[in-house]
């Protein structure tokens, strides 16, 4: 089901809002997971509804920015999503060795350097071999998989009910040491300088709080790809959705309050796999073990659904005539085989990161296209208004703007407070998109490489089915 999906690009269980307790503290978190998704997660939803149902395309929020803003934006758009794409799949096998080093009570000088990355580069490169041979876990076996992710945390609810005291949910920070609180997160990328220094008001560390707040609130608009696939553009792909907004949601503040509420751990406990640690203590070593499988098993589907979406998004812009296109060449499994190597080893080349840094750099460059597509939201409810949109917003035209005013102030707030490597980063990145978009023009004339055009492959057709593409 579509819920499902959604549930599964966006969120996957709370696994990796941890963060969020330490930079902020018990109340604050709660506070976050209730607020935030009024300003990040309700309008991507709300647009996404509107325009994934007028452009029923697997592009998902190129072709709403290509009809608005012309192809060198739409190009723009696709080349920030996909580095946003492979920069959060490297995240899945990071945050699953975090797991299992937290239960393990493994620290750096344990299970670091060369063996953590020798052990998340052969994570990553199986779990892409898993993707090129089509593995349907995502598909076939959503309802399952979300249910094992779950469990453990349903079960948590039942063993801690009894130990929980709602006095612990509106806990403060805890008073800033005389740093500020920058020593909560000890690693330098995190707390490096940016034009304004590391924001620690009321108590609160607000580079990484936003940023983990925004990470596990957003990508409701990859249910743009899945739109043609649904039976009904006006009523079961807005519900489905709706339906998955409300299970993320309900997927973190049901374990979030079982967690902070049963326990009184300090808040720089929280670190990344603290959840894990919880359920050991709360239920045994059987439960955190079990907790370690769910989120291994979360984290394989996230791998597989994000992995499948960028390399379909390249096979897309491929066909788009953005990149050449052997992109579009497929396995014999109907998997997109130039695609699923590149992306697999761009997510290897990111397994030194961690946590933090991956999250903080992902963050970004989504903010950017997140951005682009809210303002092709805007510009085609103003411009296009006799666009066919199954599905419309209730409201007028001009309150389009309002819709898209918290998401935007949210954004800017974030960037305002990075640091100077984001910066560069997203410098870097649409530097780097436009020049995609300049060269495969500069190759289609002079025949350097073979690109197609869209209008040589609008009616091509393919063997592959909507099970085996998600």
């Amino acid at each position: 089901p579509l819920a499902v999906l959604v549930f599964y690009n966006v969120s996957g269980g709370p696994f990796g809002i941890e963060p969020t307790i330490r930079a902020a503290g018990n109340f604050y978190a709660i506070l976050g997971f209730l607020v935030a998704p009024l300003a990040f997660s309700v309008p991507e939803a709300l647009v996404t509804a509107e325009l994934g149902s007028a452009f029923r395309d697997a592009s998902g929020g190129v072709a709403w920015v290509e009809e608005a803003f012309g192809e060198r934006m739409g190009c723009v758009c696709g080349f920030l999503a996909w580095v946003s794409g492979a920069t959060d799949n490297a995240i899945y096998p990071t945050l699953f060795m975090d797991y299992v080093s937290s239960i393990a009570g493994w620290d750096e000088k344990d299970f670091g350097g060369w063996s953590r990355f020798m052990s998340v580069a052969l994570l990553t490169i199986c779990l892409g071999a898993l993707n090129f041979t089509g593995l349907e876990i995502v598909g076939k076996s959503s309802i399952v998989v979300c249910i094992i992710a779950m469990s453990p945390f349903v079960i948590l609810g039942i063993v801690a009910a009894p130990k929980v005291d709602p006095s612990r949910w509106f806990q403060l920070p805890e008073a800033p040491a005389e740093d500020g609180g920058v020593g909560l997160f000890d690693d330098d990328f995190q707390t490096s300088p940016g034009p304004l220094p590391l924001m620690a008001l009321g108590g609160i560390l607000w580079r990484p709080y936003l940023n983990n707040l925004f990470w596990n609130l957003n990508s409701f608009d990859s249910a743009a790809s899945f739109s043609g696939e649904t039976s009904s553009a006006s009523s079961t792909y807005p519900r489905g959705i709706f339906i998955g907004l409300v299970m993320c949601i309900l997927g973190y503040m049901f374990p979030l309050l079982i967690a902070v509420g049963a326990t009184d751990y300090d808040q720089a406990d929280w670190v990344d796999g603290h959840l894990g640690t919880v359920a050991v203590d709360i239920g045994g070593k059987w439960l955190g073990a079990w907790t370690i499988f769910a989120a291994g098993i979360s984290n394989l589907a996230l791998f597989e659904a994000e992995m499948s979406s960028d390399a379909f998004q390249l096979m897309g812009m491929a066909e788009r005539g953005y990149l050449p296109k052997i992109f579009q060449s497929r396995s014999k499994f109907g998997t997109p085989t130039a695609g699923i190597v590149f992306n697999t080893l761009v997510v290897v080349a990111f397994c030194t990161a961690d946590f933090g840094q991956l999250l903080e750099l992902l963050n970004s460059v989504y903010a950017l296209s997140l951005l682009l597509e809210f303002a092709a939201f805007v510009k085609l409810r103003l411009t296009h208004k006799q666009l066919h949109r199954p599905y419309r917003i209730p409201v007028p035209d001009w309150a389009s703007v309002v819709i898209v005013i918290p998401p935007f102030l949210g954004v800017t707030v974030m960037f305002a407070i990075s640091n100077w490597y984001v910066y560069f980063f997203c410098a870097g990145s649409v530097a780097f998109g436009l020049s995609v978009f300049k060269l495969s023009k500069i190759c289609k004339r002079r025949g350097w490489l073979n690109y197609e055009s869209k209008e040589d492959t609008c009616n091509q057709e393919y063997d592959a089915t909507p099970d085996e593409i998600i």
